[in-house]
């Protein structure tokens, strides 16, 4: 017998080519092998032997294939940043990227289950807020700000404030490290969050004004407000164009820009163009060519083309990367390039020309990865785009899945602040009545890893 088993153990050696190339030295080829499977391959290769272990068990192997899988998601980055930011010192740790790909596959099966953990913070009276992938910060009131890492909670308060010091915040928005802040008075301000400092306030004289909001993207700082004519159709939205240049300083040139008769609803951009929705004021109907999506160069911020009916009045609607998504009670993804519908939600069926989604829509957003819809119940649902995992989400996404995933449902009890997420996260502003301290704001923040 003990024979019997020798011979099967020798014919086992034979047939095992990772034993035979790490006896010829050839350990390159063995981890250029492993390399090339996924996570969960891995994870049952390690149990084969002791040979095989100690291979898998080699950092150079997990650095190869995080660099593969890193072309093609977000979520590795973003897993990275919150071990940053959660104090760990990554640049010694031996077995970093196996963490990473073993908790953005975690990340991967919670998404596809609905299954988070969740964090509130009570933030007092919150209007917007904005976040990246390390911090939220939150306009706890018109005058003050504060700064929310992400992963660990605690807080900051940044020191910003207008000209005068007394005006009202209108908005916010975050560039790399730095914090731009716009103000009633028409001061905006950036505020260097590594530095802790104020890389320049200056008072936007041309376009100073209630609701003052900015935009910054491909070098320029967008500052626009839409101004109320004293009759119907005389609104008209004044934008103000300013270069910025790194260590973003401001180039003093300015553009101004009017557009008569328009009320700006949004400005946003991705790598090819800044996209301007605008709502026309100069009828009493406002019909579907009223409802205009302007693409603008990203080096003049000229018009370089105009297109209309996506967007009504009343819808909601949500933009990136040349796909925008828009509706009210039926949801349509369109192809804003090619102008086509590329899907609709609830899906169109047989035995009705229209259906309509069960309960009114409050907000929408989508990346190169899913699509998330929020109702006036607060119920979340979340679709996945079925991509070619090769595919570039930069370009092009691919097709919506026909499932979707329910997150549990929280009353919204006011109008809503838009929801923001990624890979990570889904972040909201939910107002709750108490009857000893009174009404008050709780940042929630939906943990998927």
């Amino acid at each position: 017998m003990d024979k019997f088993i020798t011979n099967d153990s020798r014919i086992a050696d034979q047939m095992d080519i990772i034993q035979q190339l790490h006896e010829k030295c050839l350990d390159s080829v063995v981890i250029y092998i492993f390399s090339l499977l996924d996570v969960d391959c891995l994870r049952t290769a390690e149990t084969v032997c002791k040979l095989w272990y100690s291979i898998v068990k080699k950092r150079k192997l997990w650095t190869k294939l995080y660099q593969r899988h890193n072309i093609r998601t977000s979520t590795l980055k973003l897993l990275l940043d919150r071990r940053t930011c959660e104090g760990f010192n990554t640049a010694e740790d031996e077995f970093l990227h196996k963490r990473l790909l073993n908790a953005n596959e975690k990340v991967q099966n919670n998404w596809a289950t609905g299954t988070y953990l969740k964090k509130s913070i009570n933030v007092g009276h919150c209007s917007p807020f904005v976040m990246d992938s390390k911090r939220v910060i939150t306009m706890d009131s018109t005058l003050s700000v504060t700064m929310w890492n992400r992963w660990t909670l605690e807080e900051e308060r940044l020191p910003l404030g207008s000209a005068d010091g007394i005006s009202e915040l209108t908005h916010l928005q975050l560039a790399e490290d730095l914090v731009f802040c716009s103000y009633r008075d028409g001061t905006i301000v950036s505020w260097d969050i590594m530095e802790k400092a104020v890389r320049f306030r200056f008072k936007d004289e041309n376009i100073s004004g209630c609701d003052l909001k900015i935009h910054i993207a491909h070098g320029l700082l967008v500052s626009y407000v839409t101004v109320t004519g004293a009759v119907r159709g005389c609104d008209q939205t004044r934008f103000s164009v300013r270069s910025l240049q790194k260590p973003f300083s401001i180039v003093a040139e300015e553009l101004t820009k009017r557009i008569p008769c328009a009320r700006v609803k949004d400005v946003t951009s991705d790598n090819n163009y800044f996209v301007v929705f605008l709502f026309c004021s100069n009828n009493y109907v406002v019909s579907a060519e009223d409802v205009k999506i302007q693409l603008r160069s990203v080096d003049t911020f000229e018009i370089l083309r105009e297109v209309c009916g996506f967007v009504r009045s009343d819808h909601v609607f949500k933009y990136f990367n040349g796909w925008l998504v828009a509706g009210i009670r039926t949801i349509r993804v369109w192809d804003v390039e090619k102008s086509i519908c590329q899907h609709v939600i609830p899906q169109l069926n047989s035995n009705t020309d229209t259906e309509e989604y069960e309960t009114l829509v409050v907000d929408v957003q989508l990346d190169g990865e899913r699509l998330i819809i929020r109702d006036n119940s607060g119920t979340f649902k979340v679709w996945l785009f079925c991509c070619n995992k090769w595919a570039n989400f930069s370009n092009r996404m691919g097709i919506l899945s026909n499932n979707y995933v329910t997150l549990s449902s929280e009353p919204i009890t006011r109008r809503c602040e838009k929801f923001k997420f990624d890979e990570l996260q889904i972040v909201t502003i939910e107002r709750v009545q108490d009857e000893l301290r009174g009404p008050f704001d709780l940042l929630i923040m939906r943990n998927f890893f």
